[in-house]
């Protein structure tokens, strides 16, 4: 029924039938030698009757990988990760983030679906899989590394959101969920999929289609500022600036400081700093993660990196935990005469005052995010100078410019459009049109 569905309201598009098991596993982690292939763990996780849970990790070209998803063929409660890790499914181990995923509970309309997407200006997705009691959509990715996570994350709650009204459940948005295997069976049902484009997305692209539709058919209101309307066009000619610079950016810098710091004490935090360290790395988490995930985590990093005990652990990560669990619900709390998100935020001076003692000189120039004031300023004028080093050449034209507005020149004389032009150099086609022409920046 789900394939007959979708091949009626995409008609310009075939809905190819994904049965098997190892068909689902292969599609989002391909084996070693195929375009986006497999990089790190898999997890695999199955119920037994007798012998309760199963898990198995599942490596690049791991020999047993064929006979495990032949055996899965018909079992019932069996799953696997969305993405990849180094050796566990924790954030910090995670290896690869390969495609996006909404899971619809109580939801079978592929037709509602589709169309509330493309009501909201969204993407598709490549596949949809029937889990027996609702759908799974996956939008599939070219291999991310860890650092695109805050992206990731975003796209995640974006989708959600959209889908929410359809049955999108909000507690399902995190890098380390598994999802049910198609070709098993769920309550009684067959967990089946159809494939509607194998097209793997881009980082850029996808980010752009799903963050960057914040401007997309709107006009500024009449009181608009210049800046705001430069905002706005600045969104659309430049797809980075639609996802660059994000609070779920900034707190996973300073996350991963905080791991940096563990290292460098040899994975130990100090007596006396471990509680401050566990609270800001739970606080880190509650921005770029979803809070089921968060005290699993914490748990992990406690035992990891401190010394604290199960209880110490859980009383160092709870005020987070609790904040992270408020915003989920979508609860607001009043600062400063505005309600706002009840997840904390400190600055970066606070910060650095809080763990600055565990940074020693010779670490700070490896810090991203927790660092004093005066460094933050000091980095941001050298960026600027950087930024502002180069000038003009007299014909309009930036001299880091130079070599790409000669590229563009040659390849107008070969027949390229200007459009191919922006494609080939990175370039918006209007700029490309006046480097072909002679013209300036």
């Amino acid at each position: 029924m789900l394939a007959r569905q979708i091949k009626h309201s995409l008609p310009s598009q075939m809905g190819l039938p994904l049965e098997l098991p190892n068909e689902h596993y292969h599609l989002l982690h391909p084996a070693r030698g195929a375009p986006h292939e497999q990089r790190g763990v898999v997890i695999h996780w199955e119920r037994h009757a007798a012998a309760g849970k199963q898990w198995i990790k599942l490596k690049p070209n791991d020999p047993r990988i064929p006979e495990i998803f032949r055996a899965d063929a018909g079992k019932s409660d069996t799953f696997i990760t969305v993405n990849e890790f180094d050796g566990w499914r924790y954030i910090r181990s995670l290896r690869s983030l390969r495609a996006l995923y909404v899971d619809l509970d109580d939801q079978t309309d592929s037709y509602a679906v589709l169309d509330a997407l493309a009501e909201a200006k969204l993407p598709g997705p490549n596949i949809i899989v029937s889990s027996g009691t609702g759908l799974h959509l996956y939008w599939l990715l070219e291999p991310l590394p860890p650092k695109a996570l805050p992206v990731w994350q975003r796209c995640q709650d974006a989708l959600i959101k959209a889908l929410k009204p359809l049955g999108a459940d909000s507690a399902a948005k995190d890098c380390t969920r598994l999802l049910r295997v198609v070709g098993t069976r769920n309550k009684g049902e067959d967990v089946k999929a159809i494939v509607l484009d194998g097209h793997h997305w881009a980082l850029r692209q996808i980010a752009f289609e799903i963050l960057g539709t914040e401007g997309k058919g709107k006009k500024p209101h009449v009181s608009a500022t210049h800046a705001e309307i430069r905002d706005l066009r600045a969104k659309r000619l430049n797809p980075d600036k639609a996802i660059q610079g994000s609070i779920y950016a900034r707190w996973h810098l300073v996350y991963q400081d905080l791991l940096r710091i563990s290292a460098h004490h040899g994975h130990s935090i100090p007596s006396g700093h471990r509680d401050k360290w566990l609270f800001l790395a739970g606080v880190a988490l509650s921005w770029f993660t979803h809070p089921q995930g968060i005290e699993h985590e914490l748990v992990s990093l406690g035992g990891t990196h401190t010394d604290l005990n199960g209880p110490e652990i859980a009383q160092a990560g709870q005020p987070s935990l609790k904040r992270a669990l408020q915003a989920a619900a979508g609860h607001k709390i009043e600062w400063r005469g505005e309600m706002v998100d009840p997840r904390y935020r400190f600055r970066r001076q606070t910060l650095y005052d809080w763990v600055g003692d565990l940074i020693p000189a010779s670490l700070l120039p490896k810090m991203r995010a927790i660092i004093p004031d005066e460094e933050g300023q000091r980095r941001k004028g050298g960026r600027d100078k950087s930024r502002y080093a180069t000038h003009y050449t007299g014909h309009g034209v930036r001299t880091s410019n130079e070599e790409k507005r000669a590229t563009a020149r040659l390849l107008r004389a070969q027949g390229a459009t200007y459009r191919a032009i922006a494609a080939e150099l990175g370039i918006h086609h209007k700029t490309a049109q006046n480097w072909s022409t002679g013209l300036g920046d």
